[in-house]
């Protein structure tokens, strides 16, 4: 399998997680010297000021760390867990209008990646995730677990959005997509979900049961590559 990832990016989004974590605690530290100044009265508004701002900058790092640092990161894990393909698949990560994007001989495929942990359920149209201590107590600066499946469609809008008018025939060009779990501690339980829902471990093997159309013609697929490297250069190039 080929393999196109913004690098770039990954290492500007890391280092800024780390800057704004460690200016927070920096920060923090200082409200609580200044908490313990009591000779000038303002120094107490002070110390609130700057708790307030610290407390934000580390919940902003802390979110961007999740992200961009905290493993396994999303672009790794499928990478993983995509690792046997041929080389009729390429994979791109942060470099398109969506995250993830496989390009098949068939059509593309579009990942949405979940990094949670714990119990998570979808039942008669709902997700939920279990209370836990564990997600209290290390769950800070990460994100909701939200809706995966409707975010994954949304996403999937959005890439065939973004092929009108690149290519000829776009709704020649089949759309999948799949929510994926990459922590190894994430536990599935999933009732007829509108789109796959699987973990990283289980990929796959699901993406190679799941039958799809036709193989697409040689132009239209070397046309479809050309629009996505052309998109993923302008990308590495900003």
């Amino acid at each position: 399998m080929r393999l196109s990832t913004n690098d770039k990016l990954i290492e500007r989004q890391a280092k800024i997680a780390r800057y704004a974590t460690f200016g927070g605690l920096g920060i923090l530290l200082g409200s609580l010297v200044l908490s313990f100044t009591n000779s000038i009265a303002n120094n107490i508004l002070l110390a609130y000021l700057a708790l307030a701002l610290g407390f934000f900058l580390a919940m902003i790092g802390s979110a961007l760390a999740t992200k961009w640092i905290k493993e396994p990161r999303a672009d790794k894990a499928l990478e993983k867990a995509l690792k046997g393909f041929d080389n009729k698949h390429h994979l791109y990560n942060y470099l398109l209008p969506v995250d993830h994007v496989l390009l098949t001989p068939t059509g593309l495929i579009v990942f949405k990646v979940k990094n949670h942990d714990g119990t998570i359920s979808y039942r008669d149209g709902k997700w939920h995730r279990a209370w836990s201590w564990t997600r209290l107590l290390g769950g800070m600066g990460q994100e909701g677990l939200g809706n995966p499946t409707k975010e994954l469609e949304n996403e999937i809008a959005v890439m065939r959005q973004f092929l009108t008018d690149k290519i000829e025939n776009p709704a020649l060009v089949p759309i999948d997509g799949y929510v994926v779990f990459t922590d190894p501690r994430v536990q599935l339980s999933i009732d007829e979900p509108t789109l796959p829902v699987v973990k990283t471990d289980d990929l796959k093997n699901t993406l190679r049961k799941n039958k799809r159309g036709a193989i697409l013609s040689p132009k239209l697929l070397e046309q479809l590559e050309h629009v996505l490297n052309t998109e993923a250069h302008a990308k590495t190039t900003q």
